[in-house]
């Protein structure tokens, strides 16, 4: 148990410091780590559940630029139309409170608000971590209010911020924000940061079990880096991902330790580009290669739209990466056209009953599979062969899937092997290729 005091020391220490670096440890959800772990899969199994949290994912991160109006789920909160981030594919473990009980919470960096479950509860889904009481934290803190600036973006009432999230599925989310200290035991000793958050006292609907809450990740000031990122860790993270049948957990790290010890000069940097509708992290595609052939898109292809359509995402909660409907034709076609020169052909019925994901048959020996490059504004990102299909003894299938008629999403498939280093002060994306099974804190 820690201490009221413990924590106030090591936060009055924090404070002193200029750049604060640490390693959180982020688990797939298909990790056998995971809360959510569901056992062993065949291929076509995996193939399916990939490509059905990728289109909920699209969705989640499409709905914060559709439904910008605000509508009422709660008289007293507003409310963001969206689906719950449950196709998110990686989860972390924060203590929070006085307590320090540890709590399961989805990574999300299409996600601003941090939240959790909270008693007492008007409804709630069951979880596998006890539902945080904050009666039991000394350390807890309601956000107070006298009028509705002091709450932006949510709403006063009553001397209290009160937020309401509405889900496309027809769930809902409704609580009040309130500060509390998230502690990390990973390094010894643990240490702490004291951050908003919502407590969610209503939630109803379509809920999955035993996730706790989110984590928010993006770029809004009430995110996790927007509240502590100029602070405490020089406004940067970064991950370096592999298949979670390779190890069972990576890291996620904070301030200087983003680089995990190389010299700034090996990553390649690109900007994020801004969309008034969004605060998730786009980037200016410009182009997209195949085994090093150009396909000379159009020059506005992933250009974001005035309503806020368009553009490319880099998202580590979407596996398959999904291109906007007419790039997908066009890299479906030169794949098509790459593996018939060797005799392979498309097969309806090895990858499952799904046909939005291309699946071809494999000739035993065949090892000659492309490559894929995105061109990026001051950098391409090369995704080596190994990296771009998914693989089983018959069948391989690209990690491509078709998307609506204007977004992209670039999916944590396709960056296996490479860190990615977030600066939200700089508001750039830096990378570099690495062996990421080897991460360590």
């Amino acid at each position: 148990m820690l201490s009221l005091l413990f924590i106030a020391l090591l936060n009055i220490q924090l404070s002193a410091a200029k750049s604060f670096n640490f390693s959180l440890k982020i688990v797939h959800r298909d990790s056998p780590e995971s809360p959510v772990y569901p056992g062993n899969l065949t291929f076509v199994e995996k193939i399916q559940r990939y490509i059905g949290f990728s289109e909920a994912r699209a969705s989640y991160l499409m709905s914060s630029i559709s439904t910008h109006n605000i509508s009422a789920v709660h008289p007293s909160a507003k409310a963001r139309t969206e689906v719950m981030p449950n196709g998110s594919m990686y989860l972390v473990k924060i203590g929070i409170g006085t307590l320090g009980t540890g709590y399961w919470l989805i990574l999300d960096t299409g996600s601003d608000l941090t939240w959790i479950q909270c008693k007492p509860c008007v409804s709630c889904y069951d979880q596998v971590d006890p539902i945080f009481d904050p009666k039991y934290s000394s350390s807890f803190r309601n956000l107070s209010c006298t009028k509705e600036i002091s709450c932006h973006p949510y709403i006063c009432k009553d001397r209290q911020c009160l937020y309401g999230i509405s889900y496309e599925d027809g769930s809902e989310s409704v609580g009040y924000i309130a500060r509390e200290f998230f502690i990390f035991t990973a390094p010894s000793p643990p240490f702490s940061f004291r951050m908003k958050f919502g407590c969610s006292s209503e939630a109803i609907g379509n809920f999955k079990g035993k996730i706790s809450g989110v984590l928010g990740m993006n770029m809004e000031p009430i995110s996790f880096m927007g509240q502590l990122g100029k602070y405490y860790f020089s406004n940067k993270f970064s991950y370096c991902l592999v298949a979670p049948d390779i190890v069972t957990h990576n890291y996620l790290k904070f301030g200087d330790d983003a680089y995990n010890g190389r010299p700034v000069q090996e990553f390649k940097k690109t900007p994020f580009v801004a969309n008034q509708f969004s605060n998730n992290y786009y980037l200016d595609l410009q182009d997209i290669s195949i085994n090093g052939k150009r396909l000379n898109l159009p020059k506005d292809t992933f250009k974001i739209k005035g309503n806020g359509d368009g553009g490319c995402i880099i998202d580590s909660g979407t596996t398959i990466t999904r291109l906007k409907y007419s790039v997908y034709i066009t890299v479906k076609d030169e794949l098509e056209a790459y593996f018939a020169r060797y005799g392979i052909h498309r097969s309806y019925g090895g990858c499952g009953t799904t046909r939005s994901i291309l699946c071809f048959e494999l000739p035993r020996s065949f090892n000659a599979f492309p490559s894929m490059t995105y061109h990026f504004s001051g950098a391409d990102l090369y995704v080596e062969p190994k990296h771009g299909f998914l693989f089983t003894i018959s069948h391989f299938a690209p990690a491509i899937t078709e998307g609506d008629a204007e977004s992209t999403i670039l999916g944590s498939w396709h960056q296996h092997n490479i860190r990615f280093i977030y600066d939200t002060g700089l508001r750039e994306l830096s990378f570099a290729p690495e062996e990421c099974d080897k991460d360590s804190p």
